[in-house]
């Protein structure tokens, strides 16, 4: 069974800015793909922080629209991050995808 095949959740293939923050560091990134379950993001300049590390992500659609999930860094690969949304933001979650159908498809 391939990996693709192992997902709980259908990716859908964005691309939008976003950013995720860690305290009071930011780090500015772009989503690569989307599910219900998480995201993939392009590896931010300067990420040096491990698996398991919960943080906000912020996706940006546009000036007027911007979405903040609370997340957890499942995998660190050369050149993209893995993300979990964390329990609890199923309204938060269904609102991002929503926004994701008007963003540019790669």
């Amino acid at each position: 069974m391939s990996y693709a095949e192992k997902r709980r959740h259908p990716r859908l293939s964005v691309f939008s800015a976003a950013m995720l923050v860690l305290d009071d560091q930011g780090y500015l990134s772009e989503v690569k793909d989307l599910s219900q379950g998480g995201a993939r993001v392009a590896l931010p300049r300067n990420w040096n922080l491990p698996i398991a590390t919960e943080c906000q992500l912020f996706l940006i659609f546009d000036q007027e629209t911007v979405i903040g999930l609370r997340v957890r860094v499942v995998r660190v690969g050369s050149d993209d991050l893995g993300l979990e949304f964390l329990a609890g933001q199923e309204e938060r979650v269904a609102a991002v995808l929503y926004e994701s159908r008007f963003m540019e498809q790669e």
